[in-house]
Parts: structure tokens; sequence; C-alpha cells
């Protein structure tokens, strides 16, 4: 749907209409605490022993060193509402899972064997994910390490972990590299904001390109309400001398902010992506405007705020320059 244009010069009438479609206005350690476009990691590791949480943070560390993707490692929680928003957020959430099983003491079974237990709390985040990914119906890519003295029950006696045995906790760091670099290409399941650049036509002579921002609904569920803002560098809009209905003050004159919402869109079914915004720019006249292409840290920035979750995607302005 193409956004009107008000106070539109001639220069900007010659076949200039912007596509924006939105016009109303409107823990165990660390880790992201809100949902973000940006692909992670969920690190399910014990925390008993000082060496257990010196492993998760050096896990974390070793994610976010051999590929793009940022790491969570969940600090403690004590209620259900902490377990909502940190745990269950995460797994359903994530792009990868990473498991170490500790052990957790010997029992005796009722028939006089003996049979080492792993901690209860991994067990759990195991199953948790197994269910979430099972109920959604989508892959989660899992690197698991047991140490070696663990024996097999509850559910992971009924799904495929395949994990790699260890003695000590250099075991597993030295393993890891290697089965973290398939992982370089991995992408946010679920919802995300995707921002894309493409050459569109010569105007003036110059070249003028398209920002487009989408959400993408790989989720199960139905999109019925969202609100968002996209905030673009001021310069690359010196083209035209226009103005948006759904443009609001961004309290920065370096840049200009955009409106977002589900008015416009409506509700966006399951497995599907939508257009929420389509923005001409022209790199060529930011250049002549700032003698260069700006300041070497502007950037674009999109955020889609669903059901009190954020979600994010940022672009240098560099990168949209037309290549060629």
């Amino acid at each position: 749907m193409e956004a009107e244009i008000e106070g539109q010069t001639e220069k900007a009438k010659t076949g200039q209409r912007q596509r924006l479609n939105h016009q109303r206005p409107g823990k165990r350690q660390g880790g992201p605490t809100k949902a973000v476009s940006k692909p992670f990691i969920f690190v399910s590791c014990g925390q008993f022993t000082d060496a257990e949480k010196t492993l998760g943070k050096e896990i974390v560390t070793m994610v976010e060193s051999i590929t793009p993707l940022t790491a969570f490692f969940a600090e403690q929680v004590h209620d259900l509402n902490g377990l909502n928003n940190n745990i269950l957020n995460a797994l359903r959430n994530c792009a990868g899972f990473i498991a170490v099983i500790h052990p957790r003491g010997k029992i005796m079974r009722p028939d006089g064997s003996s049979h080492v237990r792993a901690s209860v709390w991994i067990e759990q985040e195991i199953a948790i994910a197994a269910y979430i990914q099972s109920a959604e119906k989508r892959p989660l890519p899992v690197i698991a390490f047991i140490h070696e003295s663990i024996g097999r029950e509850g559910i992971r006696d009924l799904i495929h972990l395949n994990p790699i045995p260890f003695v000590n906790e250099a075991d597993v760091l030295a393993a890891l590299p290697e089965r973290l670099a398939p992982w370089k290409t991995l992408t946010a399941t679920g919802v995300r904001v995707e921002l894309t650049t493409q050459k569109v036509r010569i105007q003036d002579g110059h070249q003028i390109c398209q920002l487009s921002v989408r959400l993408i609904n790989n989720s199960n569920e139905r999109i019925t309400s969202f609100d968002g803002k996209v905030r673009v560098p001021s310069e690359i809009l010196k083209h035209w001398s226009t103005a948006y209905i759904n443009e609001e003050p961004s309290g920065d004159p370096a840049y200009r902010q955009f409106r977002l919402s589900e008015q416009n869109t409506g509700h966006i079914q399951p497995r599907k992506t939508e257009l929420l915004l389509g923005l001409d720019y022209c790199m060529k006249c930011a250049s002549e405007a700032i003698s260069g292409i700006g300041v070497p840290d502007a950037t674009v920035q999109a955020q889609v705020w669903i059901e009190n979750r954020e979600y994010s995607a940022e672009k240098a302005l560099i990168a949209l320059r037309p290549a060629g």
C-alpha cells in the first residue's frame, strides 16, 4: 500500500511514490531477556559448582566469538513469572540449543542396580525444548555433551540427542568450536524483522534505491496487533522535499522516524511475510549533503513490539550504498 505524500515538489512528482505502509502514530547468568531478530543460542549448563558456572560463561564467549550469534545463559528463576519470561520464551525462540549434562549423584534402583543421574534442571530444559519444537513442528539444531558416568533415562531415552561424552569441562571446550562452525548461518526462528535494499530506478541522474522493512512470521500463531518504528539517517531522503503522514518527530535532526502498526497490514498469518514499509532513498544526495557517506556509525533501525516483546533489526548506513 502506498502512503500519501504531502507537499511533494515537481522533482518528487516524477514517478516518486513512497511505499510507506503504516500511518498510525502513534537468570542463571545474563543473556537476551527480550526477543530480538539476531539469532541466539540457548545454553543449558549446570551451575552447582564454580567449574560449571565458569564453563557456561566460556561457552557463551565461544558462541559469540565463533558465530555471529548471541547466547542465552539464564539466571536462576525463582517464580513462575520469571520462568515464563526468561526460560520458556528463550527456549521457544532460540535458533540453537547447547546442553552440557553434568552428574548429580548415584541412586539405587528397586532391582538393586545403581544409576548416576543428571542435573534435573538440565533434563527439564531438554524436555521443554523437545516439546516446544515438536508442538511447533520446526527443527532445532542441538549440540549436547554428557558426562560419561551418567545413565540414560527419561525423555533422553526417547529423543536423539547424540550427546558427546566428556570427563571434565576442558573436554567440552575442546570439542565445541568444530561443532559451532556450521552454526554461522543459523537464522532466527519464530518472528523477526528483516531489512533489505535494492535499486529501483534512475531519477534526475541519481540512482534511487528502496529500503524494505518486512516482518517475518515463522511462528504457528497469527499476529493480530503490533506497533513499531523505523529510523533512517535524514541525509538519505534529501532527494525529495516531502512529508509522510506516518512520519513522526524523531527527536534527533540527524534521523527521520516512521511509525508502524497493524492498521494497514491487517493480521499477519502464520508462516507469512509482510512488507511493513518501503522507503525510496538516494545515497548520492546524502553524499553531496554531507561530503561523504555520513557519520560512520549511522544506521537504519527498525523495531517492532508484539505482546510486550521487541523484535529489531539494524543496518549500517554504508551498507545502503548500491553495489556497482
